[in-house]
């Protein structure tokens, strides 16, 4: 029997996250959502917790209405969210009532499905909302983080993939979310955890920053995976996702079946190739692998938006020069640390620490009080033992932190009384996706969304060439129609 292969399509999320710094406006996306609906992909996602920090803080969008009017478009399609653990957004661990309240609204706003994910691969920091998800229906996807390090073994992997699996989840996702991994390495990780979790359903996610993607998407198909994430077209590739189309016509290459429809995926693609164009925005090409070039990313693994913050730091202060040392302290602090998933706050602490010692000219000098939290624990149990001497530096004589710690007060009753009243319960988790002055900046600058309509591509090239002042009449045919259009010369001065 032939095995399908679901698609995921992160186009919406994880695409324009990783290519448009999550600015891409929900007039964009209101116009090819009910195709989208059609394409059957088995789940759309639409958000993350930047999403909603994003949308209101730079765009001035609400984003749940956002949410609303995308599910009003797309009403088949399961629509899915990714959820960062206990933090749910930012660094800050938000108690357990608003974690609940957030699941809830979620739900209420047409979300079926989210996948849950730590940067320690800490479970006890997602068991209250991986609980609350399987109480209030949802679909609960556990997700398990690879980074290229010593601690990342297959055995590693299978064993927190079998934690969730312990805990019922519906699905499970190995990402390679820094696009590192080699395609041999994908085949014996999704083998051992295929071997942990048995028949529960397996996804696959990795980005394209290193070339690597392709092959092990294909080794990912071999090893029998249920779910790949890929993107439209003109957000695919580059440091986000492989395309959607490439994908399938590589599991169909291996004799896997798909029923996505594929005229859909292109109507997509070029939906997005023109709001690409309007926005002034590059489509990206997929990076051939290069091996001296991964050999040095993996040591460090930071993001790419991250290294360019590190740029201008450091050319701010006539540094530029210093930055290979900068990015060489980062491998050693990486390691230092136990090797987080290299996302926020983590990238952060590795990134800011580097930089601290390299101008400093001394390691560990004046960490920032939020390394010496994760040091003492207050994140969660570290993937690897931290080093013993800089775990010494960092935590001193200070007591070891719960994690959990007064996580189980509610602080709900308390925001409503001194901040409220709200309009909504929405409205009350916007208050704390901002800090009160970005809140306050929002209400005041609120956009309107507005649903404007799909041009027709003829329309859309006609209007387009019009605006060149090179061109000053055009003729379009098509069977019997003939159109023609002129720009009226400007009168000559008397």
């Amino acid at each position: 029997m032939v095995k399908r292969l679901g698609i995921l399509d992160e186009t919406l999320r994880n695409a324009q996250q990783s290519l448009w710094a999550t600015r891409m406006r929900t007039e964009s996306m209101l116009p090819i959502a009910s195709v989208m609906d059609e394409a059957r992909f088995d789940t759309i996602c639409v958000a993350a917790g930047v999403s909603f920090e994003t949308a209101a803080m730079y765009l001035y969008e609400d984003p749940w209405e956002r949410m609303r009017l995308l599910r009003r478009e797309a009403p088949r399609t399961g629509f899915d969210v990714l959820v960062r653990a206990r933090n749910l957004w930012g660094w800050r661990a938000q108690p357990y009532d608003v974690q609940t309240l957030f699941l809830e609204v979620l739900q209420r706003n047409g979300v079926t499905s989210f996948k849950l994910f730590d940067g320690l691969n800490d479970l006890r920091n997602m068991d209250h909302l991986l609980a609350e998800g399987l109480r209030l229906g949802f679909e609960v996807k556990g997700f398990v983080g690879f980074n290229e390090s010593p601690a990342h073994t297959d055995a590693y992997l299978a064993g927190k993939a079998k934690e969730f699996a312990d805990r019922s989840v519906h699905a499970l996702v190995l990402s390679d979310s820094a696009g590192v991994m080699l395609p041999e390495r994908a085949r014996s990780s999704l083998q051992a955890v295929r071997a942990a979790i048995g028949d529960l359903e397996l996804h696959f996610h990795c980005h394209t920053a290193t070339g690597l993607g392709r092959d092990s998407c294909r080794e990912a198909i071999r090893a029998g995976v249920d779910v790949l994430w890929t993107a439209s077209r003109p957000l695919a590739w580059g440091a986000a996702l492989p395309s959607t189309l490439d994908i399938i016509e590589m599991a169909r290459e291996e004799g896997r079946t798909v029923d996505v429809d594929e005229d859909r995926v292109r109507e997509i693609d070029d939906w997005f190739y023109w709001v690409a164009h309007q926005e002034g925005k590059e489509v990206p090409e997929e990076r051939p692998f290069d091996p001296a070039y991964h050999q040095r990313y993996v040591g460090h693994q930071i993001p790419g938006g991250m290294i360019s913050n590190l740029v201008k730091q450091l050319h701010d202060r006539d540094m530029g020069h210093l930055l290979p040392q900068v990015l060489e302290e980062a491998r050693r602090v990486r390691e230092e640390l136990g090797f987080p998933h290299m996302s926020t706050p983590f990238s952060q602490f590795v990134g800011v620490q580097s930089l601290m010692n390299v101008l400093q000219g001394e390691r560990y000098a004046s960490p920032p009080e939020a390394l010496q939290l994760y040091a003492r624990g207050a994140f969660g149990e570290p993937i690897a033992p931290l080093d013993p001497d800089i775990k010494d530096r960092l935590v001193g004589d200070a007591p070891p932190i719960d994690p959990l710690e007064g996580l189980d007060e509610p602080v709900l009753p308390k925001i409503r009384a001194e901040h409220g009243p709200f309009e909504s319960d929405e409205d009350l988790l916007l208050f704390l996706f901002l800090h009160p002055a970005a809140y306050r900046d929002f209400k005041a600058n609120r956009k309107p969304i507005v649903r404007k309509p799909r041009l027709h591509p003829v329309a859309a090239l006609t209007s387009e060439l019009m605006k060149r002042d090179d061109i000053t009449s055009l003729e379009i045919e098509r069977g019997a129609l003939r159109l023609s259009l002129s720009k009226e010369a400007a009168p000559a001065a008397g």
